[in-house]
């Protein structure tokens, strides 16, 4: 038998992980999946006190992809709380599994079944909430008239005949905001938040969601002390800067900045899921 990956072996890992779901991280999971009911309780609620507008499906479609967002960042400090504790990971370093199997199964309950299962559960809690006879939700999931219409404005803007725009603005903007580009963004977002929250699980001994943002802020808020004078110094000597500027074309200039920021999304998201295998490897119980 194979030590370091065996599918048979695999399968008994994931589904025990899959049989742990509930104990270990059901309570939070349904806390999450329920969350846009809180929003239609008191949008019912305020809908008592004075007209208010129903609560468009694109609305909805974003309040379920915060809901797997939050699915990714809850579940690893959930399902896998003692996986760099000394005393309470001896259980989880004595499972019949090698750690690369370990490692992959963490990465498919993070990245993939968790928050299916919250995507599933949200859009179920959706369509009971929209059968019901009062409330908020009147139109279905799939009843996106904004998205609809949005999608037919860019097809407009990719041919041209939208005639309250100059043909600058049309050629940056349909060259630019590709529904493509959208996508890649997204999911590399999506990764690099299942990367962060793997990798400060096995760094963090307690709190570790509440460590994580706190970090991230503090960092933030620090690089954003450095380069803030650096770069008020750079636009106080701008006439260099606005050559540069007027030189470029705007969507060379577009395209370069969301290339630059999606490989370094990639690069980060890498180099977390690398350092979090590394880690497991190395741990000590």
């Amino acid at each position: 038998m194979n030590k370091t990956f065996d599918w048979s072996r695999f399968g008994k890992l994931v589904r025990k992980d899959f049989s742990n779901i509930w104990q270990n991280a059901g309570t939070s999971l349904l806390i999450i999946t329920l969350l846009p009911l809180a929003v239609w309780l008191f949008w019912w609620a305020l809908s008592g006190v004075k007209d208010v507008p129903a609560i468009l499906p694109e609305v909805r479609w974003g309040f379920i992809a915060c809901v797997v967002s939050l699915a990714v960042i809850v579940t690893p400090s959930r399902m896998y709380r003692t996986c760099n504790l000394q005393k309470e990971g001896i259980y989880y370093a004595m499972l019949p599994a090698s750690k690369l199997e370990k490692y992959l199964s963490m990465l498919l309950f993070t990245v993939v079944i968790c928050p299916l299962l919250c995507l599933c559960g949200s859009i179920v809690l959706d369509y009971f909430l929209t059968l019901l006879p009062f409330g908020s939700y009147n139109k279905w999931l799939w009843q996106t008239d904004y998205l609809a219409s949005g999608l037919d404005y860019y097809r407009m803007l990719v041919s041209g005949n939208v005639p309250d725009l100059d043909s600058e603005e049309l050629r940056v903007f349909a060259e630019v905001v590709t529904p493509g580009k959208v996508v890649l963004y997204g999911l590399v977002a999506y990764l690099s938040y299942a990367a962060l929250f793997l990798f400060t699980n096995t760094i963090f001994k307690k709190h570790k969601v509440l460590q994580t943002l706190l970090w991230t802020w503090l960092i933030s808020f620090v690089l954003n002390i450095i380069l803030t004078p650096i770069m008020g110094a750079m636009m106080m000597n701008g006439n260099w800067m606005e050559r540069i500027l007027h030189s470029v074309d705007p969507v060379r200039g577009f395209n370069i900045a969301y290339w630059v920021s999606t490989a370094w999304g990639i690069l980060l998201t890498v180099v977390f899921f690398w350092w979090t295998a590394y880690r497991l490897k190395r741990m000590k119980y």
